[in-house]
């Protein structure tokens, strides 16, 4: 079984059974929340056993298993097995357990804070700061947090509803460890021979010291400390924050139903690298907007339960797919996918669906106009400063 078809299935079956729960247990939106969760684990990457290194046209081919996140190797042109990341399975179960961390406490913020006015706008914008930072320190750090921002705004809007933080948090817990084990098992399943010339070579990744981790460890810290004396150490968090400060600013001034979906368009949209982030922002954006339309459209028409599990199961599978091949598809199908989730298979009044796509555009606006534009016309100027 090739890896693709390998995280197709993890998808489908990691969001596609919680709402299959849930509407055979008579409460859907249950069932979409616990989905919820197991959406936010969705793309940690869970590899296991042996990396193999083969020389093909020149070039070095690893094969292995990693559902959800691709292929996590570093080769050497000389066709050797180099050390891989997360190439055990235990230390891809150990990241899959950051992230249940990471998507629970998200979400018992989030709905904590949720449906509280401006006190819920000063504590995400502020939660969202100091967590942008911290996200400096690694890039595993920068997932994790990335996930805590992205899920703390989501739920927010449950907060907005009545959700019990803790009921809401356990469910996202269920889902995010369902999503896990799902995965594992599909890692775990008999992977098809490569074909592989012979000069292939076969290696186990050695995990590195106790010693070797904790001096790793330290220079990140002291590295991330040093990047805080500039302002590339709050780049990110600058840009994030001033642009959820303004979604948050425009959703309690125009009053609606539920206006998290500006805020939460915002921390889909805008990410920490500002390399070609330009045209990945206007991917992302127009992808967005096409998701809510499509997503709109099926609230409006209310599918069947059966089908409402299909439609979740099949946006799901597709998801990694796209995601390396077409990213403006991939943020059309992740969209209505959120949305089919936050609202639990309901229906949606036609009044909400616009406040939605109102809500999607100017989301798009603020994040390209205020988290990207400015930033990347001052780095084009600085670097032709330096040529010249």
């Amino acid at each position: 079984m090739g890896i693709e078809t390998r995280r197709m299935i993890a998808a489908a079956l990691g969001l596609g059974g919680p709402v299959a729960w849930g509407v055979a247990a008579g409460h859907p939106d249950l069932g979409a929340l616990a989905a919820i969760g197991a959406l936010a684990v969705s793309g940690v990457s869970l590899s296991g056993g042996r990396a193999v290194v083969t020389l093909s046209g020149g070039r070095a081919v690893v094969s292995g298993v990693s559902v959800g996140g691709g292929l996590a190797g570093m080769t050497r042109a000389d066709g050797v097995a180099a050390p891989t990341r997360g190439a055990s399975l235990a230390e891809g179960l150990v990241r899959g357990g950051y992230a249940l961390v990471a998507t629970t406490g998200a979400g018992l913020v989030g709905v904590i804070a949720g449906g509280h006015g401006w006190i819920t706008a000063v504590t995400v914008v502020l939660v969202a700061a100091v967590v942008a930072v911290v996200g400096g320190m690694s890039r595993p750090m920068a997932e994790h947090t990335t996930r805590f921002i992205v899920f703390m705004v989501i739920t927010t809007g449950l907060g907005a509803q009545g959700a019990a933080p803790v009921a809401a948090a356990v469910l996202l817990a269920e889902g995010a460890i369902w999503g896990l084990l799902v995965t594992a098992l599909v890692t775990a399943l008999p992977t098809a021979p490569a074909t592989a010339p012979p000069t292939a070579v076969g290696a186990r990744t050695r995990r590195p010291p106790q010693r070797e981790r904790t001096s790793t460890s330290r220079a990140l810290l002291k590295r991330w400390w040093r990047t805080l004396g500039t302002v590339r150490g709050w780049q990110y968090a600058i840009r994030l924050t001033t642009c959820l400060a303004a979604a948050e600013v425009i959703g309690r001034v125009w009053p609606q139903p539920n206006a998290s979906w500006i805020a939460v368009t915002v921390v889909i949209v805008v990410r920490r690298q500002l390399d070609g982030a330009l045209r990945r922002a206007i991917e992302r954006a127009a992808g967005t907007a096409a998701g809510v339309l499509a997503g709109s459209a099926v609230l409006l028409w209310v599918p069947p339960s059966w089908l409402f599990v299909l439609l979740v199961s099949v946006l799901a599978a597709v998801r990694p797919v796209l995601k390396d091949r077409q990213y403006t598809l991939y943020a059309t199908v992740m969209t209505p996918l959120v949305l089919l989730l936050m609202e639990g298979g309901g229906r949606v009044a036609p009044a909400t669906i616009g406040y939605r796509l109102a809500d999607t555009a100017i989301g798009c606006v603020l994040a390209l106009g205020i988290g990207y534009l400015p930033w990347t016309v001052r780095r084009e100027r600085s670097v032709r400063a330096i040529v010249d």
